[in-house]
């Protein structure tokens, strides 16, 4: 099934999140990145232990290109 093919009402928003689970020296993040029905993405992170810390929201033109970003993101924190 095409989920872009879905009709949905006015002033609704429909889009398909990907959730991954990222290990970086030991601590635990949790990325989603959210699929547009136009093909945008956008994503964003917490680590699993400290919802108050987050990786900042990234945007970009594929799925990868948003995990990329947001792995870098993580990689800079330390």
């Amino acid at each position: 099934m095409d989920w872009k093919s879905v009709t949905i009402p006015n002033g609704s928003r429909l889009f398909k999140v990907h959730n991954f689970t990222f290990m970086y020296k030991g601590t635990t993040f949790l990325l989603e990145v959210d699929e547009f029905r136009d093909g945008t993405f956008s994503g964003h992170g917490e680590n699993s232990t400290d919802r108050s810390s987050v990786v900042e929201s990234v945007s970009g033109k594929t799925l990868k290109e948003c995990l990329d970003a947001l792995i870098v993101k993580v990689e800079g924190r330390s």
